[in-house]
């Protein structure tokens, strides 16, 4: 067996593509289980079918012009928000609660038309029942949301 690489978002990209088959299950099965419309549990990726995880990615997740949603390798980097507020709730929170943050933000910037800073005002009190955990790494995300 060889060394994982150093970096985390080397690691966690190569992780990512060994699980991808078992990751893609995963993140389908919650997007499902937390209520996401079925034609918007996947991203359509150039030159790939639709899917639910993208391990070549490392921005934690993403969406697509027609709403589709994904969760990606950043998921497994502890460092993926290093700059960002909320870095610290990320680093320290399970992997189950990073990808309700990230399907939470996700689905919320597509239902306002990509809008990031929008996403980040209106994810925390998603009607989607995600953790205790992913919201607070959300409340966190946007500096504007009161702590409760």
């Amino acid at each position: 067996m060889t060394k994982p690489p150093s970096d985390p978002a080397d690691h966690a990209e190569e992780f990512s593509h060994r699980w991808a088959t078992k990751l893609e299950e995963l993140a389908g099965v919650r997007m499902d289980e937390l209520g996401i419309p079925t034609n918007q549990i996947g991203s359509k990726v150039p030159g790939r079918v639709i899917s639910a995880f993208i391990p070549d990615e490392r921005t934690a997740g993403g969406n697509d012009a027609v709403g589709g949603l994904s969760v990606d390798s950043g998921i497994f980097n502890p460092e993926v928000l290093v700059t960002l507020p909320g870095s610290e709730e990320w680093a320290k929170a399970r992997v189950r609660d990073r990808m309700d943050a990230i399907i939470a933000h996700e689905f919320e910037e597509a239902l306002r038309d990509g809008s990031h800073v929008e996403a980040l005002r209106h994810a925390p009190t998603t009607e989607l029942p995600i953790s205790h955990k992913a919201r607070q790494i959300l409340r966190a995300m946007n500096s504007e949301e009161p702590e409760r």
